[in-house]
């Protein structure tokens, strides 16, 4: 039999027959059986915080949607623990030097810069010359295993400079307090992240989210005012294109 012919996935979204029964796969920032949900969209300020922590594994995929009139800051930053051994729980001496990967906006620019600290201070810095703050959203997706950087679904650059392949436990948004703007759909390795204001433990992971105001309308959800079931874009001002 064709499940798919019965299948009710949202429009547009593909449905894998598995014979008997099918499932539906979803396209960020929606979710569920049917593709019918939505992740909410956060606003973040000055004050807001997303603190991270896997405790027996470590982050091997980041992907988000976010969305800034900001020119400079700090967006995120991965820290890890050791770059050698996977789980942080089997280290000899916690008291090793930590390596970091920043996220940050320069002059509008998204870049990336790694911080390797052992067995020397090493930093490296990656450029892309798209504008990020320009009022659109834009899509981020960070893979670790592969050493690569996704901007809008466009493959940007691997992290070929990095010997060593960086293992991080920890991830942090927001963390100086640069940047304003809303955040959406943050997954990490594929497990969909809640964004309201929390402290709890969840399966492998810590989460502490702090200051984060859901925005109560989306303007492109449930009902989508776009002809042609185009794709519909929240902006910065909580408008659509």
């Amino acid at each position: 039999t064709n499940a798919c012919k019965h299948a009710v996935c949202r429009k547009n979204e593909l449905c894998h027959d598995h014979w008997f029964y099918y499932t539906c796969q979803c396209q960020s920032p929606f979710f569920g059986e049917q593709c019918d949900q939505i992740a909410p969209i956060v606003i973040f300020n000055q004050s807001s915080l997303i603190d991270i922590s896997l405790l027996s594994s470590s982050i091997s995929n980041i992907s988000f949607f976010f969305n800034t009139l900001q020119s400079n800051g700090t967006l995120f930053q991965l820290i890890s623990f050791s770059k050698h051994n996977r789980f942080t729980r089997q280290l000899i001496s916690q008291n090793r030097s930590l390596s970091k990967i920043l996220g940050t906006l320069v002059n509008g620019r998204f870049h990336l810069i790694i911080i390797d600290s052992e067995p020397q201070l090493q930093e490296y810095e990656l450029r892309n010359e798209q504008i990020l703050n320009d009022g659109r959203p834009h899509h981020i997706e960070f893979d670790l295993n592969n050493n690569q950087l996704i901007i809008d679904r466009i493959y940007n650059e691997s992290l070929i400079r990095i010997n060593d392949r960086i293992i991080p436990n920890k991830i942090q948004f927001i963390p100086y307090g640069s940047l304003n703007g809303w955040l959406q759909d943050l997954r990490i390795n594929n497990q969909l992240i809640s964004l309201v204001n929390t402290n709890e433990t969840k399966q492998d992971l810590n989460i502490t989210v702090l200051n984060m105001k859901q925005l109560e309308y989306n303007p492109c959800y449930p009902n989508n005012p776009c002809q042609n079931h185009a794709n519909c874009l929240v902006t910065n001002s909580h408008d659509y294109l």
